[in-house]
């Protein structure tokens, strides 16, 4: 198995970690470091193309949870800044009558 590829299943298995354990600097991190992988990986002349293709669609998965992952935290959060912003609001309002 060529070094990049085997490079980036072990990346991969790192930034499942990383997002299952909800630390987005790292998986900022090991995003970065799959694509240099996925470069070097494609640059390779002997590399195994079934292999390649393999790990690659592994890691498009991942990153799909990923998207939705991060789609899912984003509303929760539009949500409670929503809230903040009624809470605001209200408040004001009640200054302006007390």
């Amino acid at each position: 198995m060529a070094v990049a590829v085997e490079q980036l299943q072990d990346t991969h298995q790192a930034l499942i970690a990383a997002v299952q354990a909800g630390d987005w600097q790292q998986v900022g991190e090991l995003d970065r470091l799959c694509r240099q992988l996925v470069q070097q990986a494609m640059a390779q002349p002997d590399r195994d193309e079934a292999l390649l293709a393999e790990v690659l669609g592994s890691l498009s998965a991942t990153y799909r949870e990923v998207i939705g992952l991060c789609q899912a935290v984003q509303g929760k959060l539009a949500e409670e800044l929503q809230g903040v912003q009624r809470g605001k609001q209200g408040a004001k309002v009640y200054q302006m009558f007390s």
